[in-house]
């Protein structure tokens, strides 16, 4: 075992595994309240001025990063040797480039499409199974083209994968997954001109299986982003000044999704594995050392005054710009904010979302934990001035 650096005990890594989402299980439940590690993680950090913890897991120890300065070595100066692990599927889409497909041609069309599905939102109530729905026709599309639009059964799949993968059933997960490859395949063929599957087609000496691996991470990263949209919409439908800013300026509606996926991270903990032997503090860590980054700890830190507000302006006056967490992404990342906010402001450009609910007050702070299943908003159609198309 590694000397050197400071060891969780069994009760303590017991805690820190209930309240931190573990490194081979990246993605959180509905609702689940991201920072009841905070706590533990700042007791940590006191104890041992800011050093790397080993945790137990089930799998042998992982390294819980706690500071920044080790955060960025992780996540920027080695990328070669801190890599993310292939159970981490979404993070590997989002976080890594998806295998240097240039899918940012495809930003165009993707935009008209998610602008089509958005349309559907602009009238009656809206709640997360009905905003859901319409983007992930959007993820499909965008995927596989306009013949996967009404594959539900794919998402079904994708959902009960990840649902399996969470509770460690092998068996059900490799009869899912059997299942969700062969409907995969079937898309793919097709090759959609203007999808990612057509995209993939057209690029020369891609194995079947490396087609089929993108196509699901794309899959998997465009779909989880659902939950943010609907929190956006609901937060706006609290927050009238950010709601006309938004309405007015691309540019403040993206900070305002952007801000969504600060305070309710899809990925709320940040895994990697080394690749090789690494060094820290004196001690040596083997390859295959899973590494585990609490991003959302980090996002909603007490040491930020706008930690638990609903704050898009940091991401336009160059406050966010100065924290390691929220760096530029990829263009994974750039396209599916893109698209994301094309999604909605095609909605905003015809109806304004009216709160139901207090679940996201202004008054109050934000919570630290809202299931998207609970939020619902009224659209009221928007009055077009005389002249105006």
């Amino acid at each position: 075992m590694p000397r050197g650096l400071p060891r969780a005990g069994a009760l303590q890594s017991l805690r820190l595994s209930a309240a931190l989402v573990p490194p081979w299980a990246p993605h959180t439940l509905p609702g689940r309240d991201l920072l009841r590690g905070r706590p533990l993680l700042a007791g940590l950090e006191s104890r041992y001025g800011g050093r790397p913890v080993l945790v137990r897991g089930r799998r042998g120890p992982a390294l819980l990063v706690l500071s920044r300065r080790d955060a960025l070595r992780v996540l920027t100066e080695e990328r070669d040797v801190y890599v993310a692990g292939m159970e981490a599927g979404l993070e590997a889409c989002m976080e890594e480039r998806p295998f240097g497909l240039p899918a940012d041609v495809l930003r165009p069309a993707f935009i008209e499409i998610a602008r089509a599905e958005a349309a559907e939102l602009t009238s009656g109530v809206v709640d997360f199974a009905r905003l859901d729905a319409r983007w992930q026709r959007v993820a499909r599309r965008c995927v596989y083209g306009d013949g996967a639009a009404g594959d539900e059964e794919l998402t079904r799949l994708l959902t009960g994968l990840a649902r399996a993968g969470r509770r460690r059933a092998r068996r059900r997960r490799e009869l899912l997954s059997g299942r969700y490859d062969a409907r995969i395949l079937d898309h793919l063929r097709r090759a959609e001109p203007g999808s990612l599957a057509g995209l993939i087609a057209e690029t020369h000496g891609e194995a079947e299986s490396r087609g089929l691996m993108q196509a699901a991470y794309w899959l998997m990263g465009l779909g989880v982003v659902s939950a943010a949209l609907m929190q956006t919409l609901a937060l706006l439908s609290t927050h009238p000044a950010h709601r006309k800013a938004a309405r007015a300026d691309p540019e403040h509606l993206r900070a305002c999704l952007r801000e969504a996926l600060r305070l309710w991270p899809p990925v709320p903990a940040l895994s990697r594995v080394t690749a090789a032997e690494t060094h820290w503090y004196g001690a040596t860590l083997p390859a295959g050392t899973p590494v585990l980054v609490p991003l959302a700890v980090h996002q909603r830190s007490a040491r930020l005054p706008y930690a638990d507000s609903f704050a898009p302006e940091i991401w336009l006056n160059g406050t966010a710009a100065d924290e390691w967490w929220a760096r530029p992404g990829c263009d994974a990342v750039h396209l599916t904010l893109a698209v994301g906010t094309a999604f909605l402001a095609a909605v905003l450009r015809e109806a304004k979302p009216k709160p139901i609910g207090r679940l996201l007050s202004p008054h109050r702070p934000i919570p630290n934990a809202v299931n998207p299943a609970r939020l619902r908003v009224r659209m009221r159609q928007t009055r077009r001035k005389p002249g105006r198309s």
